[in-house]
């Protein structure tokens, strides 16, 4: 019998991938190899993140306040009189430490060491003040927008405004439930395409009044201008109500896109913003209001 002669599509020589050990061809090793690392590195990275293993809000609270820096100091040294205004000043003008580190707060005029009770006393103040200062309600009470304010987004107080908010959650002071469910959304993507608003996410008053206005009516004559400034380009008519109010829609949530993200970039601090993205559900009870996760009972969150 005539000896066996290879097939042509085997090849004569084979190699190890380095990293699974596993023998293959040479002409497909390399290929093999790149595309092995690339899951093992993914896998890795996954396995190995102690993000992934949150599993409570209480437990995402524990998590970033070890992400303090106790070693270092980030002092804030204030008067009780304009506590926001000087409150933001001082927190921008820290050159020596960040915002990553420990808190301690004195108010001037008044003797004593900072134990914990007036950084708790200064952020609860501060949360407060950001509440009613950059955010707006609905009608409806559930949760704000961000005021549209471009005084505040210049002096990157947005930006401010979300390491104050991050520092408060890892530092013992009240987390900010006043949010509105699609802003929470938007803080943890980045995606505004993805998120659907409707009017009742509408809080800017000038913008629900003209909502009703057009509601109310068939002959928009004299809404015109106000329409067409909320960038709305069709016909103005009665049969293109639900068209207009949509424009209306959009125009008041996406105008406060960059004060969301000012606050993307403050709440990156103790990599809060990637844990609110990696797990949305366990950090909403956090930002909206109404949101409770029964998880977080008992919650250890030390000063």
């Amino acid at each position: 019998m005539a000896d066996q002669q290879p097939s042509a599509h085997t090849s004569s020589q084979t190699a190890e991938c380095p990293l699974c050990k596993k023998t293959f061809d040479s002409d497909v090793i390399e290929i093999h190899a790149a595309n092995c690392g690339l899951r093992t590195a993914e896998y890795d990275d996954n396995f190995s993140d102690p993000i992934n293993t949150l599993q409570s809000s209480g437990e995402i609270l524990n998590w970033i306040a070890s992400k303090v820096d106790q070693t270092n100091t980030f002092s804030i040294c204030i008067s009780r009189n304009d506590i926001y205004n000087r409150g933001m000043q001082q927190w921008q003008r820290q050159k020596k430490s960040t915002p990553k580190d420990r808190l301690r707060v004195t108010f001037f005029g008044e003797a004593g060491v900072d134990s914990g009770a007036l950084s708790k006393e200064f952020l609860t103040e501060m949360i407060a003040e950001i509440e009613t200062r950059l955010f707006i309600a609905g009608v409806d009470k559930k949760g704000k927008n961000p005021v549209y304010c471009l005084n505040s987004l210049d002096r990157n107080y947005f930006r401010s405004a979300g390491e104050i908010m991050a520092v408060s959650l890892a530092q013992g002071g009240p987390p900010p439930v006043f949010f509105r469910a699609w802003c929470f959304q938007y803080l943890c993507t980045g995606d505004y395409d993805s998120i659907q608003v409707t009017t009742i996410d509408v809080t800017d008053l000038e913008f629900s009044l003209l909502i009703e206005k057009v509601n109310s009516t068939d002959d928009m004559s004299e809404l015109i201008d106000e329409i067409l400034s909320c960038g709305y380009t069709g016909q103005v008519s009665a049969d293109m109500k639900s068209n207009i109010i949509r424009a209306i829609v959009l125009h008041s949530t996406m105008r406060v896109v960059p004060m969301l993200d000012q606050l993307r970039k403050g709440l990156m601090l103790y990599d809060l913003q990637k844990v609110m993205e990696m797990h949305p559900d366990l950090c909403l009870p956090l930002f909206v209001p109404g949101e409770k996760d029964d998880r977080a009972i008992n919650v250890s969150n030390p000063l």
